[in-house]
């Protein structure tokens, strides 16, 4: 059976790159299944930002597969996005351009039946959580998670998303394994200063030019190469392991 590894975090956290890259990292760390990574954004649609390079025809997505009256096996093997250099890799999610206009509303038991056929296929599942009122795959993730993971950056609109919404996440919050992520713009703030305000922050993940450059170059796919950034990583993956 699957492990869900929910991640939630601040807009401009940096949440959606630090869930790949943790998955990524994962893959690499260990032989136990598949790693799938779904992001069920419709606002901003995870693939539109991870694969840009991708032709077309390369990818799929998530909203299409719902439109199916029954989802099986094979539709979530026809819609996964994958990357060349890691074969049991791959990810989901919508493309582009999407919107939430342009599908019916998700049920609980199709969602439910999505992660029943996935809890088969991976050994682990990240979610890259939204907010969203009506995200059911976010909810359910979040109510089922092995593991939660809360990204947070060092600047005050992430402290008072914290303080206005943690609520929203309910337990999850404060079961969370919290990680401050330093940003480009965040490389003066004063993480010593969040530390104090934001309490349990168990491990800050460094700035790496070398992933800023993948997100510029349409390359985040990739495995980062950050030795430091990594050794963070790893730290995370080794505490979910």
């Amino acid at each position: 059976m699957a492990k869900i590894i929910a991640v939630i975090g601040s807009p401009g956290s940096g949440k959606t790159t630090v869930t790949l890259k943790l998955a990524q990292e994962l893959y690499c760390a260990t032989s136990n299944g598949a790693v799938i990574y779904i992001s069920p954004s419709l606002k901003v649609p995870a693939l539109g930002v991870l694969f840009p390079n991708y032709t077309p025809d390369s990818i799929f997505s998530l909203g299409s597969m719902f439109d199916k009256t029954d989802i099986y096996e094979e539709d979530i093997l026809n819609h996964l996005v994958t990357v060349k250099s890691m074969n049991n890799f791959s990810c989901l999610g919508y493309k582009a351009g999407e919107n939430k206009y342009d599908f019916a509303e998700l049920t609980e038991d199709k969602v439910n039946a999505f992660f029943d056929v996935l809890n088969n296929m991976a050994g682990y599942i990240f979610v890259d959580c939204t907010d969203e009122e009506n995200d059911l795959i976010s909810q359910i993730a979040l109510r089922n998670a092995y593991e939660v993971i809360m990204v947070l950056s060092p600047d005050l609109k992430s402290m008072v998303y914290l303080a206005s919404n943690e609520e929203l996440f309910g337990t999850n919050s404060e079961r969370a394994i919290r990680v401050l992520n330093v940003n480009e713009n965040e490389l003066y703030s004063p993480v010593d200063d969040v530390r104090t305000n934001v309490k349990n922050i168990e491990y800050i993940l460094p700035f790496s030019k070398q992933v800023r450059s993948q997100q510029l170059d349409g390359l985040l796919y990739e495995r980062a190469k950050d030795k430091k950034y990594r050794a963070v990583l790893s730290k995370i993956v080794n505490r979910i392991i």
